[in-house]
């Protein structure tokens, strides 16, 4: 039992004095994380500055296959070979007239000016889009 104490006293008096000499042994380093703040905010401006380029690549794509659907789509339908009642419509709307007087004045059913307007009104949305 004497030999347990002595033992016991031992390596509390040696923990004491390890503690005294080197007391960083026993804390956490206290880390500097600036460094790698600074390294992560750079890398995130760096992949902002790629998506801005990736962004302005794929518009100008986009704005190159709108032209080209533009193209295809006129040496398939021209436009002079719109049929002149869907032209009159169209004027009528373009002068601020409603559907219902539209039919009126052309002697068309309201639904027949609806279903022209709906079906120009798409293709006038793909045309602003560009």
């Amino acid at each position: 039992m004497e030999f347990f104490l002595v033992f016991s006293l031992g390596i509390a008096v040696t923990i004491v004095g390890v503690y005294i000499i080197r007391p960083s042994l026993f804390t956490r380093p206290n880390q500097d994380y600036a460094m790698l703040e600074a390294v992560i905010e750079e890398s995130i401006g760096e992949l902002e500055a790629k998506q801005a380029e990736i962004l302005a690549e794929i518009e100008e794509k986009h704005n190159a296959l709108m032209k080209l659907h533009e193209q295809i789509t006129a040496s398939f339908l021209p436009a002079n070979t719109q049929s002149p009642k869907v032209i009159a419509v169209l004027e009528l709307m373009e002068q601020g007239d409603d559907p219902a007087q539209i039919a009126k004045k052309l002697g068309l059913g309201l639904g027949e000016v609806q279903l022209i307007l709906e079906l120009n009104k798409e293709r006038k949305t793909l045309a602003e889009s560009d």
